[in-house]
């Protein structure tokens, strides 16, 4: 067994349905990560790109914040984990609700668009709950049993997943009306588009432009914003809709583009949630 599984495992035990147990780990997890700043390096060389006229004080007490936020995050995955049903009561607001709806009833899908802001864990199981057709492209975990325990959580939200090297299957699943969830937000080194992100150029993966494009879907930005403790709104952004004649590299590139601003203005609402740590660019 793995010290990561091991770990999970133990402390999901240790949490149960939440209550003192998770405000004790939250506390604990949050002084660790403040204390020893992981990746704190990368994500104050982040700040500064993408907050250019930001004082260094303001981007100590930004990732302050944000460590603050992945302690809460992780806390609440946990509690998920046993009680998978109780994510419908932590999301107490619903904005954009509609643009899913019109998606649905239309037959034509949709490629939801999210980034690794607020609890993208908690959205995908929230969207599955509620009744929509969601299935996730993910990377698999190398550990086997963490990605067993992952694994049972999605399944008992009835959140279905796509390998990401799978890249037929998001195709099939949108033209049968249903959603493939897609991260937009991370480095993707030579296989992607140079596209402007938060102000400066970066590698940006092109396959949430691409599906749409082949399939005539929209694709819609979604994010789960914290607000407090087990406090999340949910919201949905007009529609990006493609236009599947003309130049398909020049429509890739604009769909990318537009994407990329859909992912910015999410970030910018709540700079505290998003995950400055990874290399975003590079």
């Amino acid at each position: 067994m793995s010290y990561i599984s091991s770990f999970l495992k133990a402390v999901t035990l240790y949490v149960g349905k939440g209550g003192t147990r998770a405000t004790l780990l939250d506390y604990l997890l949050s002084g660790m990560l403040k204390t020893t700043k992981p990746r704190g390096k990368v994500a104050m060389d982040n700040l500064s790109i993408a907050f250019p006229q930001s004082t260094e004080e303001w981007r100590k007490d930004m990732l302050s914040k944000v460590y603050s936020h992945f302690a809460s995050t992780l806390v609440e995955y946990i509690v998920a984990l046993n009680e998978p049903d109780r994510l419908t009561g932590w999301f107490k607001t619903v904005e954009g609700k509609k643009y899913l709806d019109e998606a649905l009833t239309s037959g034509r899908g949709a490629v939801l668009l999210f980034g690794h802001l607020g609890n993208w864990e908690l959205l995908g199981g929230w969207l599955a709950l509620s009744g929509y057709p969601v299935y996730a492209m993910v990377r698999k975990h190398d550990d086997q049993e963490l990605e067993d325990l992952i694994d049972g959580y999605r399944q008992r939200m009835n959140l279905k997943i796509i390998d990401k090297d799978n890249i037929r299957e998001p195709i099939r699943q949108l033209k049968k009306g249903n959603f493939v969830a897609i991260a937009g937000d991370q480095h993707w080194g030579r296989a992607g588009l140079e596209v402007p992100f938060l102000g400066k150029t970066c590698s940006t993966p092109s396959g949430p432009a691409v599906y749409a494009i082949l399939t005539g879907a929209p694709i819609i930005p979604i994010a789960a914003f914290r607000r407090g403790k087990f406090d999340y709104v949910f919201e949905a952004y007009p529609p990006i809709e493609p236009q599947r004649k003309g130049d398909s590299k020049q429509e890739t590139y604009r769909l990318t583009t537009l994407a990329n601003q859909a992912i910015e203005k999410m970030i910018r609402k709540a700079p505290e949630q998003w995950l400055w740590m990874h290399r975003r660019w590079r």
